[in-house]
């Protein structure tokens, strides 16, 4: 559908809440005309606010609970959805700017994590078997991500899931499922230690305070 014209149709209905009375009818006139002869519905025109953006991601069905985390916190800030796409990308939903930005961010945290998670395995991981290792780093991972949410739940307050949202979800994707998060194995001696530094390590990463802006500010850090 054609965006310019969507966008010029919510003009003319934002118009209508003018004041000025004959300014607000001939707005809603024009809106109803141009809908009519397009043949589009306000059902339409309220779903056109809603934008998509993409994420590199691990590109798995089940993706590690780090990364799921990562998602939850971007959207816990911004107030937008997620959902996984073909390939195990992220696509951020969300109302305007709020899915650029939402994309952006995850992918701010993504590679701070990635770094956190390689400096790790270097300092602390470098004579340990390859399957132990992953295991280990894995955990430090869940340990540094979990820290993250809880510095932005303490800082952004709930703001539930967007009702325009969810019916953009279920009209455009009908058949998603819910998709299991893959954790670090607990297998053979104590990771402890390992979630512990990861969880230090998150706790020591600074938020931009432009977090607090919601949609307008991206998530960043300094």
């Amino acid at each position: 559908m054609d965006k310019a014209l969507l966008d010029k149709i919510r003009k003319c209905l934002a118009l209508g809440r003018s004041a000025n009375e004959h300014e607000a009818a001939a707005a809603i006139a024009k809106a109803r005309a141009l809908m009519d002869e397009h043949g589009i519905s306000r059902s339409d025109v309220d779903l056109a606010e809603i934008a998509e953006a993409t994420a590199r991601a691990s590109r798995t069905v089940k993706p590690p609970a780090w990364e799921v985390l990562l998602s939850a916190t971007v959207c816990r800030a911004l107030g937008v959805s997620v959902i996984l796409d073909g390939v195990g990308d992220r696509v951020f939903v969300g109302r305007g700017p709020a899915a650029e930005i939402a994309s952006y961010s995850f992918a701010v945290l993504y590679r701070s994590l990635k770094s956190a998670r390689a400096d790790y395995i270097r300092s602390a991981l470098k004579r340990c078997k390859p399957g132990r290792k992953r295991q280990r780093a894995d955990v430090f991972c869940e340990g540094w991500a979990s820290a993250v949410f809880l510095k932005v739940q303490a800082l952004v307050p709930e703001l539930g899931d967007d009702p325009l949202v969810e019916r953009y979800l279920q009209e455009r994707y009908p058949a998603l499922v819910p998709v299991g998060a893959r954790t670090a194995s607990e297998k053979g001696r104590s990771t402890d230690g390992d979630r512990l530094q990861g969880c230090m390590a998150g706790e020591a990463v600074d938020l931009n305070a432009g977090l607090k802006g919601g949609a307008e500010a991206p998530l960043a850090l300094s």
